[in-house]
């Protein structure tokens, strides 16, 4: 037989952006036995229901395409939108629009525990499709599988799950929520289904465990013909192979969504591809789904005006200025350090401010605690912070944070100046405000702290009283 000879073309679509891949093939000689399989993949959608309509649409339109396509997501459905997140039943309103997609699996992400056990259990009831995750160990029966199974035009197409596990041996959520279920490394756990390597003709892995992650779960199973990735909010545009292993990621809050292809002929994958499209950007949106998108908004808990923003806030690093010194000023802290994870909002216009800003801002429910300790402590916390992120430690008030960096960019050190131009006294004894998960991740077990509200309730309060803030174009990492 000859080779098959194929090619890419990307087809122009209404209202003037390319929108969808187009893998067309010619032969010089008739295949009747190829095969080919079309998977659409997103991840770290968070609760983004605002783009839903626009997803729907966009996916009608693949569908019309490609019929067959399989649907599935790398995990982290929940956690950054307040109108699913804050909805009498807490994540009902993604769940209910990934039903309407007809979505085939998803993995577990971290953020899926946000809402504890049972509130997963609720969510995977609610749900019409699978979920797969071979390394979370529940205690009780929930209907969550390692792998599944899909059989599809004839094959037998392989979904593993995985998701990330931290230093402390859970995912990146608040350890009070890890009653009821332990975890593994995946490196760990994969060895024991790779005999599915030999019962299907493709194997996947659908993982929340990051991009770096992934690399290195590539190099050391080779027999993944793709991972299906999330966690790192990366962007993946174009096929990215290590060794002949496929990776895919596609960015966060469900602005854009990937399509890989695969091409089987005679018993083997012959061709893989994949490509980025934005979902944000697709003019179209679906009028069925944009109501359902509007109903779940509509009650009035997301729209009460609670403050007023004086100039438009264009960076995360002014939010965090912002909350960190809401913390500071409420519990009469000397210094006050919010991790950059915990703010989820890039920028906040100016005008009035509504629940809703102040949820997607806040959306975690941490209790804002305060600790004496040492000059040591705070820089521990600072340096240790420094592996969990390549930009900057914390966001903070009541001092200025100096990171050393090398010529490759990375931090060497950092430098702690106060407000009152003095710096930090690694021997001195400090009042600090922080989170709960800041205070489980960063070990402050042995010290003793008094409680406060939630910090969004904090936020809530502090405009009560003081109604306007200015944190336009402020910065304290340099």
């Amino acid at each position: 037989m000859y080779h098959t000879i194929r090619h890419i073309e990307t087809k122009i679509i209404a209202l003037a952006f390319a929108i969808l891949l187009l893998l067309a093939h010619s032969a010089t000689a008739q295949q009747t036995d190829e095969k080919v399989l079309y998977v659409v993949s997103v991840n770290d959608m968070h609760g983004n229901i605002d783009n839903f309509a626009q997803f729907a649409a966009l996916l009608d339109t693949l569908r019309k395409q490609y019929p067959d396509l399989l649907l599935i997501s790398a995990g982290d459905n929940r956690t950054g939108h307040p109108v699913n997140d804050r909805y009498p039943k807490p994540s009902y309103p993604i769940t209910q629009l990934m039903n309407e997609g007809h979505f085939n699996l998803s993995t577990l992400g971290n953020h899926e525990f946000d809402i504890g056990i049972e509130g997963l259990r609720n969510v995977v009831g609610w749900s019409d499709f699978d979920y797969v995750c071979a390394n979370a160990y529940f205690d009780d029966s929930i209907n969550i599988k390692p792998y599944k199974i899909i059989d599809y035009k004839g094959l037998k197409i392989g979904f593993i799950g995985g998701i990330q596990v931290g230093a402390n041996g859970i995912p990146d959520f608040h350890p009070k929520y890890a009653k009821g279920v332990s975890f593994k490394p995946i490196e760990e756990v994969l060895p024991e289904y790779m005999y599915l390597r030999k019962q299907c003709d493709m194997l996947f892995l659908i993982s929340h465990c990051g991009l770096e992650a992934d690399i290195e779960i590539a190099k050391k199973f080779p027999q993944f013909d793709a991972i299906f990735g999330g966690h790192s909010h990366k962007k993946i545009e174009r096929t990215k192979l290590i060794g002949n292993t496929m990776i895919t990621q596609s960015g966060k809050n469900l602005n854009y969504l990937t399509v890989s292809v695969f091409y089987f002929t005679n018993g083997k994958i012959d061709y893989k591809a994949q490509q980025v499209f934005s979902v944000k950007d697709f003019a179209k949106k679906d009028e069925r789904i944009q109501k359902m998108v509007d109903e779940f908004g509509s009650l009035d808990i997301f729209s009460k005006v609670v403050g007023h923003n004086d100039a438009d806030i264009d960076s995360k690093e002014s939010l965090g200025c912002f909350m960190t010194d809401v913390m500071r000023e409420t519990t009469k802290s000397d210094l006050a350090f919010q991790n950059p994870g915990g703010v989820r909002l890039s920028k906040l216009p100016a005008g009035k401010i509504t629940a809703k800003d102040i949820y997607k801002m806040d959306p975690f429910d941490n209790i804002i605690i305060k600790y004496k300790v040492s000059g040591q402590k705070i820089m521990d916390m600072l340096e240790m912070a420094c592996y969990k992120t390549e930009d900057f430690p914390m966001f903070c008030s009541g001092c200025t944070c100096i990171l050393h960096r090398n010529e490759y960019e990375e931090i060497e050190s950092i430098e702690i100046v106060l407000d009152n131009g003095k710096p930090l006294d690694l021997k001195a004894k400090y009042n600090i405000a922080i989170n709960s998960y800041m205070a489980s991740v960063y070990n402050f077990v042995e010290h003793k702290g008094k409680e406060f509200q939630h910090s969004n309730e904090m936020l809530f309060q502090y405009l009560e009283k003081r109604k306007h803030i200015n944190y336009a174009d402020m910065k304290r990492i340099r």
